[in-house]
Formats: C-alpha cells, structure tokens, sequence
C-alpha cells in the first residue's frame, strides 16, 4: 500500500490511499483507492483510515507485504508512526521511503542549484497554471 498526506487548495487535510498487488500471472498493478479527508495528520489518524479503508475493500492486513509512505515521522517514525503500527498488526508489511518521493526531492535540490533548470521548472509551473486556470477551464478540469 501506497500512502500520502497533503493539504489541499481548500487548505483540509487529506490522505491519498493506493494499492499495488500481483495476479496470479506475477502481473502487477497498481490501483488507486481514494482520497481520503482527515481530521489530522497525526499517526492514529491514519492509519485508523488505511485499517478502515482496507475493512470496507475487504481485504485483511494478512496479505499485506509492504508499505510506502514520504519520510514524515508521522508515517514512517520508528516509535508511532503509522508504519509501526501497521508493522505491528503485520509485521510482514516491510516500510520503506516512497522512491518516487525521494526522486521528487532530489530533483528539487538540484534544480535549486542550477539557474537555468530552476527558471525551466519555474516557466513550466507558470503554463500550467495559466492553462489550469484559464477561463476555458474554470469548473471543466479534464485532467
């Protein structure tokens, strides 16, 4: 399982939730579950909301191998986080840092350090801001 939290543009917390699992091809596949409002980002939160999402899927904690979260000590601390506490209903689910968030940073340290790539990305942000906003998109997000 994949999970994340994040503030929305509302300002509210949220909690992205996905699965990735293995047919009996050895095919994977990742599904997306949903966005999940909480009321915190504290570790009880959350992982009271990925044992409830599991629940309503149906699905037991007997089957999970592994967890992805970003770095935060509210999902991946040692003592509390959600990561133990997954880890200890399922000690079988091995935590790990979300690659593709350390990507994310590492791309942003070095961006940072480089004029020409940090005005690339800044312009970049900006079209896409344009066009996400534009008057032709206002309350027609297609994407």
């Amino acid at each position: 399982m994949i999970c994340n939290e994040y503030t929305d543009v509302d300002n509210k917390e949220q909690l992205t939730f996905c699965l990735w699992w293995i047919d009996e091809n050895l095919e994977a596949h990742e599904d997306f579950i949903g966005f999940y409002q909480i009321s915190n980002i504290e570790a009880d939160t959350i992982t009271s909301v990925i044992k409830d999402a599991l629940t309503r899927l149906q699905h037991s904690f007997n089957e999970c191998r592994g967890q992805c979260y970003d770095g935060n000590s509210n999902m991946l601390g040692k003592k509390s986080g959600a990561a133990k506490q997954i880890s200890e209903l399922q000690p079988k689910a091995f935590a790990t840092h979300c690659h593709t968030h350390s990507l994310s940073l590492s791309v942003k340290d070095t961006v940072k350090d480089c004029q020409l790539l940090s005005l690339t990305m800044d312009t970049a942000k900006e079209l896409v801001m344009l066009i996400k906003y534009s008057p032709m998109q206002v309350g027609n997000y297609s994407w």
